[in-house]
C-alpha cells in the first residue's frame, strides 16, 4: 500500500509536497501495522483502524492542498 500511495509522484501527477506528505503518513500507518504484527498491545487493533481513517483522510487533503498550490501546467 506504501508503494501505491508514491504513484502520483511516481508518475509526474503531483509534486514533492504531496510526496513528503505520503512518505510521513505512510510511515506512521507502517508503525501501526508493525504493532499489530507484534501482538504486545492489546489496543493496536483499534488505534490502527483509527488511524487508517486518519491516514485516508489527511492524505486526501495533501493531495488537494498539493493540487492547488503547484497546478500541474496543461499542454
Amino acid at each position: 500500500m506504501f508503494a501505491i500511495t508514491l504513484m502520483p509522484f511516481a508518475t509526474g501527477l503531483s509534486s514533492w509536497l504531496y510526496l513528503l506528505g505520503a512518505v510521513v503518513l505512510g510511515l506512521g500507518f507502517l508503525y501501526w501495522a508493525i504493532e499489530l504484527l507484534r501482538d504486545k498491545n492489546p489496543n493496536a487493533p483499534m488505534e490502527t483502524f483509527k488511524y487508517s481513517i486518519v491516514y485516508l483522510m489527511s492524505l486526501f487533503v495533501v493531495m488537494l492542498v498539493d493540487h492547488y498550490v503547484f497546478p500541474m501546467s496543461t499542454v
